[in-house]
């Protein structure tokens, strides 16, 4: 096995970026971070750890971390599973406070027992979410209102509910890294809002382009006025708003323990690609 560690985002997709991009929704996360990586390499006050693992000549493993957050895990289908051990050793070694693991369930849950038995560190998992792809919109009964791009008049507004978009996801208060996302894609006009009798009801944002898709995140209604079919409006325009563009396929990611979103984003005709889990060590 050849682990290299590399020095930008270039060199690792280099490597990482055809693996990746055979099953590109499932690994939107981890492009879509490199992407940004390449584009802004000097957006981190920390430099990312970026390694893969190459056996026989195909990728073996391929792993992101951009501190403080946790580190992200891929393997293809068929992988040794041995490969995970180079990374567990290198970011040891190297002195990483690694906080957690992210990826597909197996990977990520086999990482966290190296890391564990490794370090002694305790497993807690955080969070399982469901990883979601759309290819046609099924279009869902319209209510009323209409479909708009949020603008800088609604800065105050989309700050509030990105923040509350966090909480509900996270469940934590932690939420300076969300808000200063929200922001930058209400900047670049990637936020977008269900308007009704003049008040912004609901709310969602396109992030994370890949070579033929993109993601939509910060979906958000408040509560007084869930249920009346405001977010199924709103993603469903955002995503054929995504495929107008050119883009193949629309993505986004659910928490597998909140059964009325996944219901709600299957009616429109997104379908489970992949089961992600979050597992933080302490």
């Amino acid at each position: 096995m050849v682990y290299t560690e590399h020095k930008d985002a270039g060199g690792f997709l280099a490597v990482a970026h055809e693996a990746l991009e055979e099953q590109e929704s499932a690994n939107g996360l981890m492009l879509g971070v490199c992407k940004r990586l390449a584009e802004a390499p000097d957006a981190h006050d920390t430099p990312p750890y970026l390694a893969t693992v190459e056996a026989a000549g195909r990728l073996g493993v391929a792993a992101v971390m951009t501190p403080p957050y946790n580190v992200q895990v891929f393997q293809p289908d068929g992988a040794d599973a041995g490969g995970l051990g180079p990374v567990a050793d290198a970011l040891q070694r190297g002195g990483w406070s690694v906080p957690g693991v992210i990826g597909t369930t197996n990977t990520a849950e086999a990482f966290a027992a190296l890391w564990a038995g490794r370090t002694g560190a305790a497993l807690r998992t955080t969070m399982r979410q469901g990883i979601y792809e759309l290819r046609q919109v099924r279009p869902p009964p319209c209510p009323p209102g209409r479909f708009e791009r949020a603008t800088e008049e609604h800065s105050s507004l989309v700050r509030e509910w990105a923040s509350r978009f966090h909480e509900d996801c996270f469940h934590n208060d932690e939420c300076g890294r969300s808000l200063r996302i929200a922001e930058a894609k209400l900047q670049s006009g990637d936020v977008f809002l269900w308007v009704d009798g003049g008040e912004a009801r609901a709310m969602a944002a396109r992030t994370r382009p890949t070579a033929n898709g993109q993601a939509i995140s910060f979906v958000y209604t408040p509560p007084q006025h869930r249920r009346k079919g405001y977010a199924s409006a709103v993603v469903a325009r955002l995503s054929q708003l995504i495929l107008d563009s050119g883009k193949q396929f629309c993505t986004l990611y659910t928490d597998l323990d909140n059964p009325t979103s996944n219901s709600i984003y299957r009616r429109i005709g997104y379908r489970r690609v992949a089961e992600s889990i979050e597992i933080g060590f302490t």
